[in-house]
């Protein structure tokens, strides 16, 4: 068994507590050896005297033609004999006491409906209007207390009860005696009690209501806080003989109040059930729905149209129904929880939880039930100790949404600091790219421009111009390298640069960017020695390494002598392969390497021949091939020449 059902069982049995009985021994109550001075209230349970139909006063039991039985308090006395609901009944019982006692009182907690009190012979109280004509009589829910006559070693009470409208009549509260102080303090509590529990299910039913108007499927809300209302009403209305609401508002009738009251235990055959159904839409069963909305729905139709002693009896009918709902439930429950509904567990265990408290209830309030519990709160209990198990839920759920939020906060952190990056990336990317093209593509097109504006005027001849076209097919494959240098760089910077490796040979790949130069260097006569005369296989991403041996070979005729040499050689370990281009052209300051390690370093140097450049291939070729695994070397002295060795890790 479970520890949550362990602990709800053992909750319940320790609630049960029935009060201090003094069984009544033929129509007595020895109360002799009972200290009155002790914090307690003693009940006058067990059999009295009982005379149907008759109205007797102290005076006519003088004579004794009235034919006398025995009928056990509480208890209606439809409930206990073969005697209509609807009549007239007196109740006869003597008490005996000590000689010492004084102070005392005697507490009725509800006589149903009408009752008329004598103590030794005189009319202390009367609730209602006691009457044998059903005209002249009036009902009244009410709770008494009467006073006992001082130093009474043994005194008589008789009771005088009137029913024409409830569906019970006699007796049904236990009384009790006791000092009167004890019995206020008592009394006091129980109304703080019945305050507490009463205030707790009306809070939860605006609490419930609440959420129902906040979710977009909050329709268990709505039934659980009609659930908490009807409760409530109930415990308002005539929960433990206080009869709240009706005191508070006296103008109103004892009909209403009792249709009040029943109509709020009616609807809950068919709240419960929908509570669970819009709770566990896919698993709950619908059809059974359909019975439990028809059942409740004619029950509160049949309280609406009908008196109370009609309505009333058909309270087995709702007990039924109630039971029906609870195994409806348990069904509906344990199969969601078995379909893999986290919920279900925790309102699995709360329906259970709360099932021997409203069993008892319908036991103690049942016709066909022997039980007779005397704890008053017994339904309070139950849904209390339901909504226990859904404000539970309720709030793992919020600290789960708490803890989703929070992460979802750290998430949109990071999210904001990568958009930053990429922001303060694409920033970059800008500048740089409209730093290169204002300097560095504007300047030969406006060459390009200019010869072709002179040539078009015919302000040279064509002689001439053949000499300008070598200028400007220098240019434009200078261009044409920074171009496809940019485009790269920016794609890369962008959306990343993605590293495709393929199986190259490095024989084919340096002739064929070779031949891309040759035309520049022969007009600035420069010859290129390749001396890589084997085929040698290199797995690499092949963007990457035409891009840097463009821009290698590119630099190294721009920064030659006219009538210099560049060679190209590789170098073969069992580490790495490494390919050379060796010039000895102008070489490079140790100020000048030192700027190339920095990626947003822009520098432009004129070649020997006042070549334009463009700062960017030499960067570019070192964060690629880093990017890629390779790495890029550059030895050089100024006035000596340069080496750049490109080392390919196998």
């Amino acid at each position: 068994m479970n520890s949550q059902t362990r602990f709800s069982l053992l909750l319940f049995f320790s609630v049960i507590l029935v009060s201090s009985q003094t069984a009544a021994q033929d129509t007595i109550i020895d109360l002799t050896r009972v200290d009155f001075t002790q914090p307690r209230l003693y009940a006058l349970s067990g059999k009295w005297e009982f005379y149907w139909n008759q109205l007797l006063t102290p005076e006519d039991f003088k004579s004794s033609d009235h034919q006398k039985e025995t009928l056990r308090v509480p208890g209606g006395w439809n409930r206990q004999a073969n005697y209509p609901a609807l009549g007239i009944a007196t109740y006869r019982i003597k008490i005996k006491l000590s000689n010492h006692n004084n102070g005392l009182a005697i507490y009725f907690p509800i006589i149903n409906s009408a009752a008329r009190i004598f103590i030794n012979g005189e009319k202390v109280a009367e609730t209602g209007v006691v009457s044998t004509n059903e005209k002249l009589y009036l009902p009244k829910l009410s709770s008494t207390i009467v006073e006992v006559p001082a130093h009474q070693s043994e005194f008589e009470l008789v009771v005088q009860c009137a029913n024409y409208t409830y569906f019970s009549g006699g007796i049904s509260g236990t009384p009790e005696i006791g000092k009167v102080t004890h019995l206020l303090s008592q009394l006091n509590q129980s109304q703080g009690i019945e305050n507490f529990f009463a205030g707790s299910l009306i809070a939860m039913w605006i609490y419930q209501l609440i959420l129902f108007f906040l979710f977009h499927r909050g329709k268990p809300y709505l039934w659980l806080s009609m659930i908490c209302l009807g409760v409530a009403l109930r415990a308002l209305i005539v929960h433990g003989g206080s009869f709240l609401l009706p005191n508070l508002y006296p103008s109103v009738s004892w009909e209403t109040w009792k249709k009040i009251e029943f109509e709020s235990v009616y609807s809950m055959a068919s709240f419960f059930p929908l509570y669970v159904f819009h709770l566990f839409r896919e698993d709950a069963p619908r059809w059974p729905i359909k019975f439990f909305i028809a059942t409740s729905t004619l029950l509160c139709v049949t309280v609406l149209l009908t008196p109370q002693y009609i309505y009333g009896r058909l309270l087995e009918v709702s007990h039924i129904a109630l039971l029906l709902s609870f195994i409806y439930a348990i069904y509906s429950v344990g199969k969601a929880w078995k379909n893999g509904n986290k919920d279900a567990r925790t309102i699995f265990f709360g329906v259970l939880a709360s099932f021997p408290f409203i069993l008892a209830e319908i036991l103690k309030n049942s016709a066909y039930s022997p039980f007779n519990v005397q704890f008053m709160y017994l339904v309070e209990m139950g849904v209390l100790m339901f909504l226990l198990f859904q404000v539970y839920l309720l709030a793992n759920h919020y600290a789960k949404s708490y803890k989703n939020l929070e992460a979802l906060n750290l998430n949109l952190e990071k999210m904001v600091e990568e958009r930053s990056g990429e922001l303060i990336t694409a920033n970059r990317v800008k500048d740089r790219l409209l730093s290169v093209v204002s300097h560095d593509i504007k300047s030969p097109l406006n060459s390009l421009r200019g010869i072709l504006h002179i040539y078009n005027k015919g302000a040279i001849s064509k002689e001439e111009f053949t000499n300008y076209s070598k200028r400007i097919e220098d240019d434009l494959g200078k261009t044409g390298l920074l171009v496809d240098n940019i485009l790269y760089w920016t794609t890369s910077q962008l959306k990343g640069l993605e590293v495709k490796s393929e199986k190259l040979d490095l024989k084919d790949l340096l002739i064929e960017n070779i031949e891309l130069f040759r035309t520049i260097a022969d007009n600035k006569k420069v010859s290129i020695q390749n001396n890589l005369s084997e085929r040698h296989v290199v797995k690499f991403d092949r963007d990457i390494l035409n891009l840097t041996l463009r821009n290698l070979i590119s630099n190294a005729i721009k920064f030659s002598h006219e009538g210099g040499e560049i060679i190209i050689h590789a170098v073969h370990t069992n580490e790495a392969s490494a390919i050379q281009i060796i010039d000895y052209g102008v070489g490079m300051s140790d100020e000048m390497l030192r700027s190339l390690e920095y990626d947003e370093t822009t520098l432009s140097t004129a070649g020997t021949s006042n070549e334009k450049g463009t700062g960017l291939g030499l960067s570019f070729c070192r964060e690629y091939l880093q990017k890629a695994g390779a790495e890029l070397k550059i030895d050089s002295m100024q006035g000596k020449g340069s080496t750049f060795t490109i080392s390919i890790p196998k």
